[in-house]
């Protein structure tokens, strides 16, 4: 048989309901496929927090908060806040600004579907004790769980690093007029009577609640 008519190759031309019936088996499998994710945009917005608040917002540093596990709404509601200076921050503030309520919301889902990672330190023993006693007399009745429960008005804090705990409290009890952070008065009736020698062994005491 001699080849048709501009075919070179000398084989014999597939019929078309052949070529046709390949075509549609790989676009069938192609489809068939599953598509592979890619990050979300809060996650891509979010790679700009690592720089401070650690790997996937698990904070390798004592004085900076992890944010991984936290509740999305408080987070979101903070990160607001330092955008329009109702919560003091050194750097915080400056970095919100630039962006959108609803990409700081988004940052802030990210970071809260992320499991929590606590501190992995191991303060002194005979400092958790009076701690112990400080939490159950004055901290326990809001901060249930040893500081484990979190909603969106209430952050965790049991795991979270103690250097920061510290100078935390010590501002939620020192409150200056141009960096009062935003806190209930019970809690800053609370605090009032406690010494810094106190708030240490407290911030420590929460940092090892896992």
């Amino acid at each position: 048989m001699k080849p048709a008519s501009g075919d070179t190759s000398g084989r014999v031309p597939r019929p078309a309901f052949l070529r046709l019936a390949r075509q549609l088996t790989l676009g069938g499998a192609l489809a068939a496929a599953p598509a592979v994710a890619g990050p979300s945009h809060g996650e891509m917005l979010g790679t700009g927090c690592t720089g401070c608040h650690g790997p996937d917002g698990v904070s390798t540093g004592n004085g900076i908060p992890s944010i991984a596990g936290l509740d999305k709404f408080y987070l979101a509601r903070a990160m607001v806040q330092f955008k329009n200076a109702e919560r003091p921050s050194t750097i915080m503030g400056r970095i919100a600004t630039g962006y959108t309520d609803t990409e700081l919301r988004q940052m802030a889902k990210y970071f809260g579907d992320l499991a929590w990672s606590g501190w992995q330190g191991t303060p002194d023993a005979a400092a958790l004790d009076e701690a112990r006693r400080i939490h159950d007399e004055v901290c326990a009745e809001c901060h249930e769980q040893e500081g484990r429960h979190q909603d969106r008005e209430m952050p965790r804090i049991a795991g979270q690093c103690p250097d920061y705990l510290f100078l935390a409290l010590l501002q939620y009890r020192d409150p200056q007029d141009k960096e009062k952070p935003p806190q209930p008065d019970k809690m800053l009736q609370a605090l009032q009577p406690l010494s810094d020698e106190q708030l240490l062994a407290l911030s420590r005491y929460y940092a090892t609640q896992k």
